[in-house]
């Protein structure tokens, strides 16, 4: 089968690694895999180089982007494209359009709170948890959804392109062709993963990694570490039967500088190490006695399988797609509630047997639903219902 993944945005997160380690696997597997990317994504431009991922890019490929939709055509001609895959709203877009103009099916990935019109467009989307399923199933009943009108320019490319944006009324059609498929990642990077920092081996290490914003929480990790220092300071019987505490912000972002001011205005900085954007985290997680993800709202959260993956404890917000992640294993918390997660973090400490029964408990839940193969398949399922129907209507 030959597929081509579309994913315009110039960062990296959570939806570039699954469209990079999906497009790694189906080639692995022996299909013909392609990514169009924007050309100033040099992150993904190198991480594709390195995993033997071919791709094409054009500059600023963004929705109403007339020679980035001309490029995708000529790409899926000159391939035999069987399936585009889109991934978040521009790439849903550009998809869409394209495949309505080729009559080849889409397939959209959607791993983000955000409500999009034309993902109902396509012809299967794909949620990366129920959680996110379930908030663009209620914003396809929306009246902002449902009254939708494409401006003057939109209209104009979508005539070009032969292409007639409609709303979809009968949200059952939609539900029809919705599938919750979880993300993925390159578990073999992480399993049995050896580095770490033997600098900090009489330390009790809690960590957390990714993009540092206030969506992220960083700041709650921050207030539950000062509550658990102060805790364990003032009770000497604690003090002398456990390491000494320190905890690391892996990531960059734009509260970064705050966060650091924080933790030296509560005098807490030398229990903090801030580590900053790391190209390659394993070591730094293999560091960690704990791992931790304190997001406010999360849709899926690539970096607690990561944690998994790694065998590590893991305490995590009680939100979004987060629950479906970790099941019945580990500690889940209310979001912004940095004294439960003091205390989470506390039981870990205190409770070896429980820490480690935890971290076995994950990885082998991770294995289970979570692992390339499994998430392979489910996505090639879906490519074969989505043939299948095309093959159907086209009597």
């Amino acid at each position: 089968m030959n597929i081509l993944h579309i994913i315009s945005s110039r960062g990296w997160g959570g939806a570039e690694n699954s469209a990079v380690y999906l497009a790694k696997t189906q080639i692995e597997k022996g299909n013909s895999a392609f990514l169009f990317i924007h050309s100033l994504n040099e992150k993904l431009i190198n991480i594709l180089k390195n995993n033997g991922v071919n791709f094409y890019s054009a500059f600023n490929p963004e929705r109403k982007n007339i020679y980035a939709l001309n490029k995708i055509i000529k790409i899926c001609r000159k391939n035999n494209i069987d399936i585009i895959h889109t991934h978040l709203g521009t790439g849903s877009y550009l998809g869409v359009i394209a495949g309505n103009f080729l009559k080849i099916p889409v397939v959209s990935t959607i791993n983000i709170f955000s409500g999009y019109h034309y993902y109902a467009l396509a012809d299967a989307l794909c949620f990366d948890s129920n959680a996110v399923k379930d908030y663009h199933i209620k914003y396809f009943s929306t009246p902002k959804y449902l009254k939708y009108k494409p401006n003057l320019i939109e209209s104009a490319v979508n005539k070009l392109f032969k292409f007639s944006y409609k709303t979809v009324n009968d949200i059952n059609e939609i539900k029809n062709k919705s599938y919750v498929l979880y993300e993925r990642i390159d578990e073999s990077h992480f399993i049995n993963y050896k580095d770490r920092l033997n600098e900090f081996d009489n330390y009790f290490n809690i960590g957390i990694t990714g993009r540092i914003d206030e969506q992220k929480g960083q700041i709650y990790f921050i207030e539950a570490a000062e509550l658990l220092i102060k805790e364990y300071k003032e009770n000497s019987a604690f003090k002398s039967k456990i390491k000494p505490l320190m905890f690391h912000i892996v990531g960059s972002g734009k509260t970064e500088k705050d966060l650091k001011r924080i933790t030296e205005s509560k005098d807490i900085d030398k229990n903090f190490r801030f580590w900053g954007y790391q190209k390659d985290v394993r070591k730094f997680v293999n560091t960690f006695d704990v791992c931790v993800s304190c997001s406010l709202n999360e849709p899926f959260g690539i970096n607690n399988l990561e944690y998994m993956f790694m065998q590590k404890p893991c305490i995590a917000s009680n939100t979004g797609g987060i629950p479906e992640v970790f099941g019945d294993t580990n500690i889940l918390v209310p979001p912004k509630d940095p004294f439960k997660l003091k205390e989470a973090i506390k039981l870990y400490i205190e409770n070896e047997n429980f820490k480690n029964e935890q971290a076995v408990n994950g990885f082998e839940r991770a294995k289970k639903f979570f692992s390339s193969d499994i998430c392979y398949k489910n996505v090639m399922d879906v490519y074969a219902k989505v043939l299948k129907r095309q093959a159907r209507n086209a009597k």
